[in-house]
């Protein structure tokens, strides 16, 4: 495979952030390293710390033509990272409590500062503009600093970017026409009644009994409201109410997701789960509302850029396979309103090093070899569409 050789300073560099992950919005160690290592290779380095650590590194070769912007994310999750992956004890692991790269966004950043290198070596190759793009927050749903920043620069003419995907076979390859993220949006459905003793509930109006009635019913929006033949999901991640065994509360609360590949279709299911809260807590002579953050978009692959990607894939020797589309979401989406994009999937798992487990899980581990692989795909997409000087 015609792989870029991973200095051991870059390999080094990607097991320090594993090492010392940053949550969203905290990347400012992290933010310092990609700076100065972008501020080494002699690019133009654009920050707005007052508004996040998100960052932009540019390479102008000083010749027209089109403008490519590439893009990282730096932010870690917030988990206890598990010592020990599918077969024994990683080689790197977080030494932060309570914060760890359990998705690849260390090797998202590593290898993006990789392809810098590579590119700025041959920049002399080249034409028009290259864009780093550094984004903080993306766990979390944050990152407008950083398509703040890169709207700046318009016109942007493709956005590409590359996640390490557990799913697939490390080194392999996956780029897929279309919708290859699922969009998503986050909601809190807080319900109120009124508290009683619990051995006289007729004297109250219990929040609990009334938040689980709604729970039921969300999960039948998917089975009976929306089309078979559209992908999309309600989950419910957490519910809350009550501090005590004999006393029903006054108030419930309760959050999840929804997740779905059509705009349209997430549109929808905002409506419907407000209609069955609404309607379910009159029934019980409660109130609900439902408060909703973080609408992402799904990723939607340009068709001439994934086929582009593929065919980079190819060149650099990559074995190109069939996958399914993602059902996380990305703030990667978020870049279409910018310009043109393609998201790539390199896999990441290894059953002979243990490397496997899906991601945001405690055991997720990361085979290393996929950073050459990642950085290699990024710099020769780069040099197909940007073309020769």
């Amino acid at each position: 495979m015609n792989r870029i050789p991973i200095e051991d300073e870059i390999a080094a560099l990607r097991r320090d952030l594993h090492r010392h992950p940053e949550l969203s919005g905290q990347e400012t160690r992290t933010a310092g390293l990609v700076a100065a290592e972008l501020e080494r290779l002699g690019l133009t380095v654009i920050r707005a710390p007052e508004k996040g650590n998100s960052l932009l590194g540019v390479l102008d070769t000083g010749r027209a033509g089109k403008t490519l912007a590439l893009r990282a994310d730096m932010d870690a999750l917030p988990l206890q990272e598990n010592a020990c992956n599918l077969k024994g004890a990683k080689a790197v692991v977080s030494e932060i409590d309570g914060a760890a790269h359990m998705c690849g966004h260390d090797f998202h950043t590593a290898g993006m500062l990789a392809a810098a290198r590579r590119l700025t070596a041959i920049k002399e190759q080249l034409a028009g503009r290259v864009i780093f793009c550094f984004e903080s927050g993306e766990e979390m749903g944050l990152g407008d600093d950083a398509r703040a920043l890169l709207a700046e620069l318009k016109p942007v003419d493709a956005i590409f970017g590359v996640h390490v995907q557990a799913a697939f076979p490390c080194g392999a390859v996956v780029v897929i026409d279309g919708s290859c993220t699922a969009g998503c949006e986050t909601f809190a459905v807080k319900v109120r009644g009124k508290s009683a003793h619990g051995a006289t509930p007729h004297l109250g109006l219990d929040p609990i009994n009334c938040a689980a009635q709604i729970l039921c019913g969300a999960n039948s929006i998917i089975s009976r409201r929306v089309n078979a033949r559209e992908a999309a999901v309600l989950t419910v991640c957490n519910f809350h109410g009550g501090s005590t065994w004999n006393r029903i509360p006054d108030k419930c609360r309760m959050e999840g997701s929804l997740r779905f590949f059509s705009e349209q279709v997430g549109r929808d299911l905002h409506a419907l789960l407000e209609q069955t809260a609404a309607g379910t807590a009159a029934a019980n002579g409660c109130t609900a509302e439902v408060h909703w953050r973080n609408w992402c978009p799904p990723s939607v692959n340009d068709v001439a850029l994934a086929a582009l990607a593929r065919r980079a894939a190819e060149e650099i020797g990559a074995e190109v396979i069939a996958g399914e589309s993602w059902m996380a979401s990305e703030t990667f989406a978020r870049y279409r309103e910018i310009g043109p994009e393609v998201l790539a999937f390199v896999g990441c798992a290894n059953p002979d090093t243990g490397c496997g487990a899906p991601q945001h899980s405690d055991q997720f581990d990361a085979d290393e070899d996929c950073l050459a692989v990642s950085a290699a795909l990024t710099v020769q997409f780069a040099q197909e569409f940007l073309g020769e000087a």
